[in-house]
């Protein structure tokens, strides 16, 4: 059976022009930090989570941000 899922609603903005992405530890636990100057996310495995379920999140999110970078790469440029 499928899970359902809800429809996203942004709460933040990342201005993708700016970002910076850095991957940083905390007490031994992997971080991944998005910056764009103004906002600061940071991604991580959670609470006593499992391993395998946080890598099937960092590939969801790999490629979902592969996909948008094609979709803009063939947008036309401003004019």
């Amino acid at each position: 059976m499928a899970v359902e899922e809800e429809p996203l609603t942004p709460i933040a903005g990342i201005d993708l022009r700016f970002l910076n992405a850095a991957i940083t530890e905390d007490e031994g636990e992997p971080i991944l930090l998005v910056d764009d100057g103004d906002v600061q996310i940071e991604f991580t495995s959670g609470m006593n989570g499992s391993w395998e379920q946080a890598i099937i999140g960092a590939q969801r999110l790999a490629s979902t941000a592969l996909e948008y970078a094609a979709i803009v790469r063939r947008r036309p440029g401003p004019s």
